[in-house]
């Protein structure tokens, strides 16, 4: 089977579900074969790809039945974001319910605990429902692409035969989660500047921060991980990794990683009675946070390396339909 035909049947079936994939693919390596010639060449098989049309609408007719709530050009992304949006909405709620019990007195019983814990899931995953609904209808009334590439004779070369820049869902998940729990901790930190501490018997607890001068940059920091939130929202949408994703994602990861290094080099931010507590003075802490800052700097380019490797390597076929030596 020529090398396109195989890589367009691939990205088609991707977008179906498990159960239909074999019979759809079966059904379409037929219907491709019945409208070529024997032996074709490249131009015939690109054109007859082509005209077939991309390989998300394609799929958008083998389910069967047509899905508008939404659309179908952006049901699928639709789907995908509301799960991922709710998931992380619910996980959150929960933690910061459950640690709202624990952080402020209740004379609630434990059954009337879980209620009230289920209810604010509840009331969190239907306002993402909404929210996340209304913000898609709005895009499908004004026309508003999900993926604005056109399907083109470049698209159709670019398809891979093993999704090598693909962005893998779970991992899209994880950062999500990580980044709403890191959120909740900073708000956490705002509220209450003791919260990291050292914690003795008979003794009051001592802040490693300095509340007061800490608040400040704590909102800064929020602000970045929202950043990155958006971000990592983003790439969940694209699920594939192109110029644009990675310059969003290496100027979030950076963007993160020097206001990390600004807010721990603020050396007034630090309580000298906790540094004290582990034998250390504030030239010691200096050089152990600088070490590091630049540990983590040089993870972060590392990372972004390898999304960067992941990005331009070459992986699709040149137009004789044979795939390039990297």
């Amino acid at each position: 089977m020529h090398e396109f035909i195989s890589r367009y049947i691939a990205e088609t079936v991707r977008h179906l579900k498990p159960a239909e994939r074999m019979e759809v693919e079966k059904e379409l390596t037929e219907n491709i074969q019945d409208m070529l010639p024997d032996n074709p060449s490249d131009q015939e098989v690109e054109q007859t790809l082509l005209s077939m049309g991309s390989p998300s609408s394609l799929a958008a007719k083998y389910r069967g039945s047509e899905q508008y709530l939404i659309g179908p050009a952006t049901y699928d992304t639709y789907i995908m974001v509301l799960k991922i949006v709710a998931l992380v909405v619910s996980l959150v709620t929960l933690v910061f319910t459950v640690l709202a019990f624990f952080l402020s007195p209740s004379d609630l019983s434990i059954f009337g605990m879980i209620a009230k814990a289920l209810a604010s899931i509840f009331s969190a995953a239907s306002s993402a429902f909404l929210w996340v609904t209304i913000t898609f209808a709005i895009l499908e009334r004004y026309q508003v692409k999900s993926d604005a590439k056109d399907w083109n004779l470049s698209e159709l070369r670019n398809l891979e035969e093993v999704p090598t820049r693909e962005i893998k869902k779970r991992d899209s998940i994880a950062d999500l989660v990580g980044l709403s729990l890191f959120f909740l901790f900073l708000g956490f930190m705002y509220r209450r500047g003791n919260l990291l501490a050292i914690y003795t018997q008979d003794r009051e607890p001592i802040p490693l921060f300095v509340a007061d001068l800490l608040r400040p940059y704590l909102v800064g920091w929020m602000l970045t991980t929202a950043i990155a939130f958006f971000v990592a929202m983003f790439k969940m949408a694209r699920a594939r990794w192109t110029k644009t994703v990675l310059g969003f994602s290496a100027a979030s990861d950076l963007l993160g990683v020097f206001y990390f290094i600004f807010v721990a080099t603020r050396w007034n931010i630090y309580n000298n009675t906790a540094l004290l507590y582990f034998n250390l003075s504030l030239e010691w802490w200096q050089i152990i946070i600088k070490a590091a800052c630049a540990v983590l700097l040089l993870l972060t380019l590392i990372s972004i390396g390898e999304d960067t490797y992941t990005t331009l390597r070459r992986t699709e076929p040149s137009g004789s339909g044979k795939v390039p030596a990297l």
